[in-house]
């Protein structure tokens, strides 16, 4: 995992949703925690950084298998 210093180098791989699952794990609003990754909150930011990297693990995983 690379270290994350904002929420710009993480767009493009975010899809929709993403906020949503982010707020669940911190425990707060969709909004609070949108406004967290804009803010650059180092807890938000490897939640997020998280779950991209296991959403892209799992694709991986599963399209290595169809090979």
């Amino acid at each position: 995992m690379e270290t994350v210093t904002s929420l710009e180098q993480l767009k493009p791989k975010m899809q929709v949703g993403d906020y949503g699952q982010v707020s669940e794990v911190l425990g707060c609003t969709r909004d609070a925690a949108k406004m967290r990754l804009r803010r650059g909150d180092k807890e938000a930011l490897t939640v997020l950084q998280k779950l991209l990297d296991a959403r892209e693990a799992l694709k991986n995983e599963f399209q290595n298998q169809e090979a």
